[in-house]
């Protein structure tokens, strides 16, 4: 009896162990060559996802819009996107929430901005009737918001004439005036300005709105439903990694250049935080624009 008390003690011991004890999560993270990121990479370089018993895989994907497949297929657990591309996939009928956020744009640190040719002016809205402009995606957040700005000024965007650009093409595209102006982000909106090809000629972003979540952590809603310690790690995790990138430490740029491959000359400002009312902007600029078929309840959309 006494053998059979011993043994059984020892099981329920192993029950209760802790977590910490138990085997680390896999978890596949697709990430954008973007600095919207630089918090996971920092919280994979300092162990503050290990200390959560999470195992962090983090898959760079060229394309963005490839994540919501992938994160169905299973093949990635948790990916990023920009507001527009999320509600786009959850308006075509994909089980999707957003679980953290990643960046926010500001009026007082743009990092996306309207790039021109040198030889052509450009100063507002209506200038750019009867241009070609260079968009990364039709509907996505920069062309949702490049045809708002000039709605709010009387402007016809139906008169430019959109074209999908692969981001570092933009500099020789505006060089051999295959495009007149570019809607660009960091570091390729700095980099048009050094090269020569350029000028940044507009903040359009920050002119519709001086704080907007572009870009987010988003996961399948059976994921989130059924790993929610995982996701509360990540979170934490990615909170941690915050107050390390706020202290300036010296290796920041070596951690960003290992995973993205050069240095950005800014960054945008950081957030691990999601609201309602960060999808209701994309909504409402949506609802105006056409771009959504049906009635999306962004309080179903952000994981609480």
């Amino acid at each position: 009896m006494t053998r059979l008390f011993k043994l059984a003690a020892l099981a329920a011991a192993l029950l209760a162990a802790p977590a910490a004890f138990a085997q680390p999560a896999k978890v596949v993270m697709g990430y954008a060559t973007a600095s919207d990121y630089l918090a996971i990479f920092v919280a994979k370089e300092k162990g503050y996802f290990a200390r959560r018993n999470i195992d962090a895989e983090l898959s760079r994907v060229p394309i963005i819009t490839n994540v919501p497949p992938a994160l169905i297929s299973g093949s990635m657990q948790l990916g990023v996107a920009t507001m527009p591309g999320l509600l786009q996939a959850v308006d075509g009928g994909l089980d999707l929430v957003l679980v953290a956020g990643a960046a926010r744009h500001i009026k007082e640190r743009p990092t996306i901005s309207l790039v021109a040719r040198k030889d052509l002016k450009i100063e507002k809205p209506a200038d750019l009737e009867g241009r070609k402009v260079g968009v990364s995606g039709l509907n996505n957040v920069m062309d949702m918001f490049l045809r708002k700005w000039m709605r709010k000024a009387g402007a016809d965007d139906r008169k430019v004439t959109l074209i999908e650009v692969q981001i570092p093409q933009i500099p020789d595209m505006i060089r051999n005036g295959t495009i007149d102006a570019a809607t660009a982000v960091e570091p390729i909106r700095s980099a048009v300005a050094a090269s020569g090809a350029g000028n940044i000629v507009a903040e359009f972003f920050a002119d519709v709105n001086p704080d907007v979540l572009v870009s987010g952590w988003i996961a399948t809603g059976d994921y989130a439903r059924e790993n929610p310690a995982i996701v509360k790690g990540f979170r934490e995790a990615v909170d941690e990694a915050l107050v390390y990138i706020d202290t300036n430490p010296a290796d920041l740029r070596d951690i960003e250049k290992k995973y993205l491959g050069f240095n950005a000359p800014r960054w945008p400002k950081f957030s691990n935080a999601a609201a309602d009312a960060d999808l209701k902007v994309f909504l409402d600029i949506g609802k105006e624009l056409g771009v959504y078929r049906t009635a999306i309840d962004p309080a179903k959309v952000v994981w609480k």
